[in-house]
């Protein structure tokens, strides 16, 4: 508890320490012409360029405005001035300013949009009418929308992954794209997110990823006009906790979050801003654990602790209008206590999980003229991940009923990358071209002893009353590695407007990793837009290949597992001791990688309507989509035996588990969505019909007959049929705002085995005869979160006076059991049951003070 109030204390006094020296340098106000920049529907336009030039003659002084829609223009000499202000998308707009000894008030610029030309303007944020990534069914969570959420344990990338496809995610989930820049992880503080965006421009060649198959994120930047700061603290007790439903009592929890950030102009260069955040964590939670021992069934709590602090820093340095620079700071560092992977893990089965990591990033963006933009992006980043077992003794696992002993988990892995990134766009009269390519340089140390100690594996909890595993396996040799590769690519896209009502978006990507003998990922991108009648409907299309990496788990595993480590396993086994006679004279098994791996990809295709409603920003979207998976990853026992026999083709091996590009997948979806405002109500909503097939559902995933792996073709994991989420804000009298997140989906499938391995493969996966995979169906799925908060102004006269919001969040309002790992195990005494839920109810209470 000390330990977690001093790094309270530090970030607080971190961020106050970075406040006072930016406030020692405020400037003198006389002669200053300031405003905002309001685009359609109030909404306020970022980065648009504004210049204040005197009649009387003289060079015009020139800003932009930030991400606030706000300028600044300091130390103005008194005269007669024109205020120009231009933005891509809109038409330029202009304003008379007198500047003398009386101050200005504050200037409001209403900027309409421009009429279609046949000339596109580049910039960084160039918007023609038809834009490919204006598609409406996109979910803009903006940093407004974002706080005004119930968002729990401040994980903010909880309401937009709602509104992901699984079917279009990579072997190692959603892309994440923070600034433009790809990255695996993410950890941010949430006060320096400005919006989130999913599903933009689906058929970019820009990103290697569909738009429902990746996260952008864009940071805040500190603005010029003014110092403002924020801090946050959120407090969540099991008093305000309703039981969960497979507890027997409630146990006591409590998770504290602080939060804040500062940002403004840097003292000492008038042309920068700076934005530092930072946020700490420290959850005190609790774990059910509910088994079945040969004492009866066992159900009890385990404390599960997460302490992590999270930091960011980005300065923003304006040269001139045409010319800046950001650089990226984050810093990380996560320990996680007795994490259980399953309901039916024993306390002792424990692992803790801990993850350092420090990333730095340039970017430089350059306007050489008002048609060519040039941005160049340079990274480095480090990582370091431990996973450890509580306890080295042996692990006992007992199929569908408990894991006891030792975890058996012991790895670590080092992680440093370097990047270099180059993106441009150029207009020549009805074409806007964008283009860029990009290296990463990644190296790698990993330490993997899993398994050292060894594994029994009992088929029923009968078998381990009766001392007669099926299976034991250990681990022996080096286990550690090093080996680095490269990822290359290259995209080229030209969006091409034909007509006022008529666009073409054709693109080219390739990808490239040096793991990967295949080299020819040529990935290309179609789409059209076409807007028929008044404007206020139109019909898109588009088709594209999008390729997949390499995992960094499927390398490390072949090296470690392909003559580091020799692994060791004996069916049948005594217990508790194997024997080492044993040991020695049983042949290893290996893990590699298939000779001819080539690179999944998906297919992806979609036609949609979007149609306006009424004259505002209300639209409605109807799209029918598809979706292949070619080639994708599974793991296959190419030494099995063949049925019928118990002896492996190869006798100088038990396993040869081999990494394939042999599955596939194929979905059908019809999907509604809706996005606008009535009046103070803002609404995001996506209802999705879909089905989706597949013949593997990891790149570990084993088929139950490694000759017939076809044959596990069945309903993928993720296969929900029916999709429903929303999310609401409304906003109350007398500064209450209220908001809502709904979510409800049909039952996800699971898998029924007969809990034996019966056809000698060493894998306890095989399934009665006649039955598919994923045969299994559980329930349906219900939440439904609220948030109701109310915001004061203090010292109201004052120009950017401060702010006070107190806020409580409700989760699973209607606590709502939605059930979890289904047991498809026909041996087991939960066969056809859930051992384990979702969280139930539960009260969180937060305090932000802005200025």
């Amino acid at each position: 508890m000390e330990d977690a109030v001093m790094k309270i204390r530090g970030v607080l006094v971190f961020l106050i320490f970075v406040l006072a020296c930016s406030l020692s340098a405020k400037a003198d106000k006389t002669g200053t012409v300031r405003g905002i920049v309001d685009g359609p529907g109030s909404t306020l336009l970022a980065d648009a360029e504004i210049s204040l030039t005197n009649k009387a003659g003289g060079d015009p002084l020139v800003t932009s405005s930030d991400e606030e829609g706000e300028f600044l223009f300091e130390n103005v000499p008194p005269g007669d001035y024109v205020l120009l202000v231009k933005s891509p998308g809109f038409q330029d707009a202009q304003l008379p300013v007198t500047v003398g000894s009386t101050a200005l008030p504050h200037l409001r610029v209403k900027m309409k949009v421009a009429q279609v030309s046949d000339q596109v303007t580049v910039s960084a944020s160039a918007q023609p009418v038809l834009l490919a990534g204006e598609n409406k069914n996109a979910v803009d969570i903006t940093s407004e929308l974002l706080r005004n959420m119930p968002v729990k344990n401040g994980d903010y990338l909880a309401i937009p992954s709602l509104f992901l496809d699984n079917s279009m995610l990579g072997a190692e989930g959603p892309k994440l794209i923070v600034d433009g820049v790809e990255v695996n992880q993410e950890d941010l503080p949430a006060s320096s997110i400005k919006d989130i965006v999913v599903n933009r421009n689906p058929f970019s060649a820009e990103f290697g990823r569909p738009g429902k198959g990746r996260l952008e994120i864009t940071t805040k930047k500190g603005v010029h006009s003014r110092y403002r700061g924020t801090i946050l603290g959120v407090y969540r007790n099991s008093d305000l906790y309703a039981r969960e439903a497979f507890a027997t009592d409630k146990p006591f929890q409590d998770r504290k979050l602080v939060e804040g950030e500062v940002d403004g102009p840097l003292p000492f260069l008038k042309k920068a801003t700076f934005f530092v955040s930072g946020r700490y964590r420290s959850f005190g939670d609790v774990a059910v654990v509910n088994a079945l021992t040969p004492s009866g069934p066992l159900v009890t709590n385990r404390a599960v602790p997460l302490d992590a602090l999270g930091l960011l820093g980005r300065l923003d340095v304006r040269f001139n209008p045409n010319h800046k620079m950001m650089v990226f700071y984050r810093f990380k560092n996560k320990t996680q206590d007795n994490q259980l992977a399953s309901n039916f893990d024993l306390p002792e089965h424990a692992t803790t999980l801990f993850n350092h990591g420090n990333e730095l990033r340039v970017f430089e963006t350059a306007n050489f003229s008002s048609n060519v933009m040039n941005q160049i992006r340079v990274g480095y980043k480090a990582d370091a991940d431990n996973i450890s077992s509580a306890t080295n003794q042996p692990s006992i696992v007992v199929l569908g009923a408990f894991s006891s002993g030792g975890a058996q988990v012991s790895q670590a892995k080092i992680q440093r990358n370097g990047e270099l990134e180059d993106a441009a766009s150029v207009s020549s009269g009805r074409h806007l071209f964008r283009f860029g390519a990009g290296i990463r340089s990644k190296f790698f140390h990993v330490t993997d002893a899993s398994n050292f100690g060894g594994t029994y594996t009992f088929s029923n909890l009968t078998d381990f009353e009766n001392s007669t595993p099926f299976l034991y396996t250990i681990n022996t040799g080096n286990p550690s590695t090093s080996f680095s590769w490269t990822e290359n690519y290259a995209f080229f896209q030209d969006d091409i407007h034909l007509r006022h009502n008529l666009a073409l978006f054709a693109g080219l990507r390739q990808e490239f990793q040096s793991s990967v003998p295949y080299a020819q990922n040529l990935a290309p991108r179609l789409a059209v837009a076409y807007s028929p009648g008044d404007g206020k409907t139109v019909i898109r299309g588009g088709v594209g290949i999008y390729y997949d990496r390499e995992p960094l788990d499927m390398v490390s595993q072949s090296r470690l597992y392909g003559g580091n480590i020799t692994e060791t396993i004996i069916p049948n086994p005594t217990y508790p001791s194997p024997g080492l006679t044993g040991v020695t004279q049983t042949v290893p098994s290996i893990v590699r990688i298939e000779p001819v791996l080539r690179s999944p990809y998906l297919v992806h295709a979609s036609v949609s309507a979007e149609h306006q409603l009424g004259r505002g920003q209300n639209f409605l979207t109807l799209e029918l989509g598809t979706i292949r998976g070619v080639e994708l990853y599974r793991t296959r026992n190419v030494n099995a035996p063949f049925p019928g026999t118990t002896i492996p083709p190869d006798p100088n091996f038990n396993r040869i588990d081999q990494f394939e590009s042999s599955a596939s997948s194929r979905g059908y979806s019809a999907s509604i969505s809706y996005r606008g405002q009535f009046r103070k109500l803002q609404l995001i909503g996506h209802y999705t019909l879909a089905r989706t097939l597949d013949s593997a559902s990891t790149m570990t995933s084993r088929p139950a007959n490694n000759y017939d792996a076809n044959a596990d073709w069945g309903r993928a994991d993720y296969d929900r049929r029916h999709q429903l989420n929303f999310i609401g804000l409304y906003s109350l009298p007398k500064s209450f705002r209220a908001s809502i997140v709904f979510s409800a989906g049909s039952g996800l499938p699971y898998d029924i085995t007969t809990g034996s391995d019966d056809n000698g493969d060493t894998i306890a996966n095989d399934r009665p005869a006649g039955l598919w995979r994923n045969a299994g169906r559980g329930p349906g799925y219900l939440n439904i979160d609220m948030r109701l908060s109310r915001r004061y102004r203090l010292m109201a006269k004052r120009e950017h006076a401060p702010t006070f919001e107190w806020a409580i969040d409700a989760f699973n309002v209607l606590n709502h059991v939605n059930y979890d790992n289904y047991v498809g195990d026909l041996q087991s005494a939960f066969f056809r049951r859930a051992n384990g839920s979702l969280p139930a109810r539960q009260v969180q209470l937060s305090a932000r003070f802005s200025f």
